[in-house]
């Protein structure tokens, strides 16, 4: 997590020293298909930083709602490179690293603390500008994190499997400075 720290910093400080590339900043909302022990419905905001043209990075924080007392957030860093289709609509594949972490009461108790799950994602992005300095943009993409516990309950040890695997679809508005 300090190494995520550490680049989600520097992508700020570099936002100041390198002034020339497009810096938008914006909210999403959204929903996960992790399966039924979650609720598929969060919400985050995002920084873009377009260094190279075409090339950006997203810097993204979502918090995904709980469901029985337990959800997840997660901080993704992702690089996006962008394709116009036209002077107000680009696509955009993206890969990059997300980092989940449980939060409620019910994950606590059954794991004695805070999980914290390093993974992967890539998809595929569609932004408009809808006025000069404004744009909205749909994505699909799949997240794949994975990490076993162990824990004992009643001398007994038990492996409990923590997945957040699969498709995440999010609707965002950004403003682009």
């Amino acid at each position: 997590m300090k190494k995520l720290m550490l680049v989600a910093a520097l992508m700020l400080m570099s936002v100041g020293v390198f002034a020339q590339g497009k810096v938008a900043i914006g909210a999403n909302a959204g929903v996960a298909l992790y399966g039924d022990g979650y609720n598929p419905f969060g919400f985050g905001a995002k920084l873009q930083y377009e260094f190279v043209e075409n090339v950006r990075a997203e810097l993204g924080y979502n918090y995904w709602l709980p469901k029985d007392k337990a959800g997840l957030m997660d901080f993704n860093l992702n690089l996006q490179y962008l394709i116009p289709l036209s002077d107000n609509v680009n696509i955009y594949p993206m890969v990059g690293g997300n980092l989940a972490m449980t939060h409620g009461d019910a994950v606590k108790a059954l794991l004695d603390k805070q999980q914290t799950i390093f993974g992967f994602q890539g998809g595929l992005g569609i932004e408009f500008y809808v006025a000069e300095n404004v744009k909205l943009n749909v994505d699909a993409k799949y997240q794949y994190n994975k990490k076993t516990k162990e824990f004992t309950d009643g001398g007994i040890i038990h492996k409990h499997e923590m997945k957040y695997n699969g498709p995440v679809f999010m609707a965002g508005i950004a403003y682009v400075f």
